[in-house]
């Protein structure tokens, strides 16, 4: 547009020189182009050539390939989606999810395919430095009606994770043609069991002994990959249902032709993890702190890298214990469905309570709740948690402005005794 300004400049200066007139001086303000251009005056639409067409058209910069070990990756993990339902943990709001997609694409991540995910894993190519895996568990109708348009509106490849009982087309759950047709457009179908049992079954059979607990690992992860690849073609990633796995399950996925498996224990991804316990965040409808630890891609991030050089979920055995109660306890072990991390600070001193902030491992920054009247920090757990360790910071200032910091670590015995009702699907 300024160019065209300039023409017409050049073009008034030639007609009064052939007309023996002396033109008029014109200083050329690059401010005045600019309020000239904002005006409209030069606006008039005109067909663009080849040259400039084609400049229109040049897509953003991809980010460049980094060797093997430089990539992390942050896998994805969904449920149910809906325009006007109350949000759960497991249902998210379609507006939220498609703020999700567009945060990825502002943000220039990498959305990878299952296939680009495992040839990475296995050796055989590289990735730019951040990417994201979308998976999509148990198989509603709403990541057809929901989600799919989004995902293909964006180009997004995606993965469903299904159980082959809820594969039925009925109420709310997908069919197989709809499947399909989202394979038709980046899905990769992944298994999800056969009947997405709860642990609690899986705890009885294994009572039963060693015999009894194979015969139902092969029946849900063998006959799921079977009837799926009979559908949809071969099937060789396994999602564990409700994160829930035991060493004889992962040593008996491998001979039923799974290459990869993958949990509900947040992290990024690298090319060292397990190949049958690779970490996920779940994406929760009712608490966006998961989505934002998983895409956060520093280095030190905690739950991935903890600051203090521990291992996740761990602190070095020279932390100072907190200067008040907390539960869990410091070195505690508790059950994967304890309630609540809760920081009693009423006996600290001087506390802005404004300023209180809780972080966990592998979750980030949460959602702590202050009771005003008694001082307790808590945040109440989304769901059941199968992690071995966590470890808990909490950060504050005085009334004067002084930082403080508490941390303590504690374990989960992913066998012990469940006394909530399960409602993850």
């Amino acid at each position: 547009m300024k160019a065209l300004f300039r023409v017409l400049i050049l073009t008034i200066s030639m007609v009064a020189c052939a007309q023996d007139v002396e033109p008029m001086p014109v200083e050329l303000d690059p401010l005045a182009l600019d309020v000239v251009e904002a005006s409209g005056v030069l606006d008039t639409p005109r067909p663009l050539d080849e040259e400039e067409e084609a400049a229109e058209e040049v897509e953003p910069e991809k980010p460049l390939d980094v060797p093997r070990d430089q990539t992390r990756v942050a896998v994805l993990g969904y449920h149910n989606f809906s325009k006007t339902a109350p949000v759960t943990q497991m249902l998210i709001r379609t507006s939220e999810f498609r703020e999700q997609m567009e945060y990825i694409r502002r943000n220039k991540l990498t959305v990878i395919s299952m296939q680009e995910f495992l040839e990475w894993r296995l050796g055989n190519r590289t990735l730019p430095a951040r990417c994201v895996l979308i998976t999509l568990d148990d198989g509603w109708k709403s990541v057809y009606t929901e989600a799919f348009p989004i995902l293909k509106e964006y180009g997004y490849p995606f993965t469903l994770f299904l159980y082959t009982n809820f594969l039925s087309g009925r109420g709310d759950s997908l069919t197989p043609a709809q499947v399909r047709e989202m394979q038709a457009h980046g899905a990769t179908v992944g298994s999800h069991s056969v009947s997405h049992l709860y642990p609690s079954s899986w705890k009885k059979r294994e009572k039963l002994g060693a015999d009894a607990y194979a015969e139902l690992v092969d029946t849900e992860v063998g006959e799921s990959r079977k009837k799926l690849s009979e559908l949809f073609g071969t099937v060789n990633t396994y999602c564990y249902p409700g994160g829930y796995h035991t060493p004889a399950m992962v040593e008996r996925l491998a001979s039923h032709g799974y290459v990869a498996a993958f949990t509900v224990i947040p992290g990024k991804v690298t090319v060292s993890e397990a190949a049958l316990e690779i970490p996920r965040y779940m994406i929760f409808g009712n608490n966006s702190s998961v989505f934002r630890a998983a895409m956060d891609f520093r280095v030190a991030q905690l739950g991935t890298v903890v600051s203090t050089g521990a291992s996740p979920g761990t602190l070095p055995t020279s932390t100072p214990p907190p200067p008040f109660l907390v539960s869990p306890k410091p070195e505690e072990t508790v059950a994967p469905d304890f309630p609540a991390i809760t920081a009693y600070m009423s006996g600290v001193a001087g506390v802005d309570f404004s300023t209180v902030q809780m972080k966990v491992s592998g979750f980030g920054r949460v959602p702590a709740k202050v009771d005003k009247a008694t001082h307790a920090v808590q945040w109440v757990l989304p769901c059941r948690i199968y992690m071995p360790n966590l470890s808990v910071h909490v950060t504050w200032k005085s009334t004067e402005g002084t930082s403080h910091k508490a941390e303590w670590s504690f374990s989960i015995d992913p066998n012990a005794p469940i006394k909530t009702v399960n409602t993850t699907p």
